[in-house]
């Protein structure tokens, strides 16, 4: 079967499934309501989430239940996309699952570093989906290295064994680091299976989210934790598409702040930097809409290709952020118009 058949076929079911995702007027409605049992109430009644919320009582949902059933609802649609795979294909889109997962290791890796009661983490939705460890062995960790032997036998611990050296100490600082790289590597490993085609619009799509990454990790390496310039460079994302290694390493030797703001003016992702207080507060924000306008133009000029798969997927991923952030400002009492500058989605009214 070739791309063009391929991609007719599974991009009309993928528009079937975009149907049910938030529209801008369910976004507006979710941002009036005061409390999270109005957010699962409506959710519950009229939209997609329905089929993941219908055994749960809206009335009493705890806010941490709610979020545990919205990232269900990401491997109930996920799942849903592996079926219409086979071979190669089946086993990328299941390793865009690690990316998930890793999130879930690092927070139960954070409360076991700080000696918190991880028991509360028996939910995590993700943890085993794309590793398949055994999550027993995970949640009777005492150490961080007790993490890292657990995944011992799985894909990620390939990447992590090299952390059990001589140094005993606790590092949760590499070890977060090493999870976040070798994402990169076994989603590229898996890729570079596909077709051709395929292969170079995945390296468009990534390498952009690379370099956005790279330079949130240099800003904050330089800014927060005066971080050596090596360290800075080793723990880089080496798949660019708009910065290559020399203007990265440029960006990494910057002596001090000032110099970086100068040197990521040069780029076309300086909006990320305002060198002022908004800087922090936005720049996660800033730099996923810029994900999402990018994928959004690339499925314009390559739509038949996996790039409708991997932007759904991402795309599933940032409302259910959206929702979450949502249900925080509500608990916080946020006004609406402050609500939407945290959103990835952009909301307007009347839209």
């Amino acid at each position: 079967m070739d791309n063009t058949t391929r991609y007719a076929a599974i991009n009309a079911k993928l528009k079937a499934m975009e149907s049910s995702m938030l529209t801008n007027s369910d976004y507006l409605k979710l941002m009036e309501f005061s409390t999270v049992e109005e957010v699962a109430e409506y959710l519950k009644k009229s939209t997609g989430y329905s089929r993941v919320l219908g055994n749960i009582d809206t009335a009493s949902v705890h806010r941490g239940d709610l979020e545990t059933v919205i990232k269900r609802s990401m491997i109930v649609n996920i799942d849903r996309i592996v079926h219409y795979f086979s071979g190669d294909y089946k086993a990328f889109i299941k390793a865009l699952y690690a990316k998930y997962e890793i999130e879930e290791i690092k927070t139960i890796a954070r409360a076991v570093y700080n000696k918190e009661d991880i028991s509360k983490y028996r939910d995590s939705v993700f943890l085993g989906e794309y590793s398949g460890v055994d999550r027993s062995k995970v949640f009777a960790a005492k150490l961080v290295r007790d993490i890292i032997f657990a995944y011992e036998s799985t894909e990620l611990g390939r990447y992590l064994m090299p952390l059990i050296d001589n140094n005993l100490s606790e590092n949760l600082f590499r070890l977060e680091m090493v999870l976040d790289l070798s994402y990169y590597s076994l989603l590229q490993r898996a890729w570079m299976k596909l077709s051709k085609s395929d292969i170079k619009v995945l390296e468009t799509a990534q390498g952009l989210i690379a370099d956005l990454l790279n330079l949130q990790w240099i800003y904050r390496g330089i800014k927060f934790y005066r971080l050596r310039p090596e360290l800075l460079l080793n723990y880089t994302i080496h798949m660019g598409h708009r910065l290559d290694y020399g203007f990265i390493k440029k960006l990494c030797y910057s002596e001090g702040l000032e110099e970086f703001y100068k040197n990521a003016q040069q780029t076309k992702y300086s909006f990320l930097f305002k060198n002022d207080e908004t800087t922090d507060i936005y720049m996660e924000r800033r730099l996923d809409r810029h994900i999402y306008f990018e994928l959004k133009a690339l499925m314009k000029t390559k739509g038949m290709s996996i790039i409708a798969t991997f932007a759904y997927i991402l795309f599933i991923e940032f409302e259910a952020r959206d929702i979450i952030s949502i249900m925080e400002a509500i608990r916080y009492k946020i006004p609406k118009d402050e609500i939407k500058k945290f959103l990835i989605r952009t909301i307007r009214e009347g839209a």
